[in-house]
C-alpha cells in the first residue's frame, strides 16, 4: 500500500523572521515556500485572510515587543490562510518559547486543530536540512 502524501508545513520562526518548509512525506526532503521575505511571513503567491485572528494584550508592551507581536500575527494570518485554502494539512511549529506561546494564542481554534507538533527551539539560523533532521521524528507517518 502506498503512503499517503500530506502537505505538512514546518514553521521555523522567532519574533522577527520566519520560513515555512513543506514536507509531503516523512522520508523525503523539504521545500521552502516563497515568503515575501524572511521578515515578512506572508506567502508571496496569494493574499492573506485575517479572519479569526484573536489577541488580547495583557499589558502595554514596549516597541520591540509590539513589533514581534505584529510579526507573529502576520505569521498566524499566513498559516490560517494556508489551512483555509487547503494548501496545508498539518502544522509543525518550531519557535522559541515566548514566540510559540504568542503564535499559539493568535491562531484560530480551527487552525490549532491542524498543529501536530510544537518544538521549543530557535532554529531560524539553521539550514533546512538541519531543521528536518531535528523535527523528522515529530512528523506524522
Amino acid at each position: 500500500m502506498k503512503d499517503q502524501r500530506r502537505n505538512i508545513w514546518i514553521v521555523v520562526a522567532d519574533g522577527g523572521q520566519a520560513r515555512i518548509l513543506l514536507s509531503q512525506h516523512r522520508n523525503e526532503g523539504v521545500t521552502e515556500l516563497p515568503l515575501a521575505s524572511k521578515h515578512d511571513p506572508r506567502l508571496a503567491h496569494h493574499g492573506e485572510n485575517a479572519a479569526n485572528i484573536h489577541h488580547t494584550p495583557v499589558f502595554k508592551p514596549n516597541q520591540e515587543r509590539r513589533d514581534e507581536n505584529a510579526f507573529l500575527n502576520r505569521l498566524a494570518e499566513t498559516l490560517q490562510t494556508g489551512v483555509d485554502k487547503k494548501e496545508c494539512d498539518q502544522l509543525v511549529l518550531v519557535l522559541p518559547s515566548a514566540a510559540l506561546g504568542f503564535l499559539r494564542n493568535a491562531l484560530s481554534e480551527a487552525t490549532r486543530k491542524h498543529v501536530v507538533a510544537e518544538i521549543v527551539h530557535d532554529y531560524t539560523n539553521q539550514t533546512n536540512d538541519f531543521v528536518l533532521q531535528h523535527v523528522r521524528d515529530k512528523l506524522p507517518l
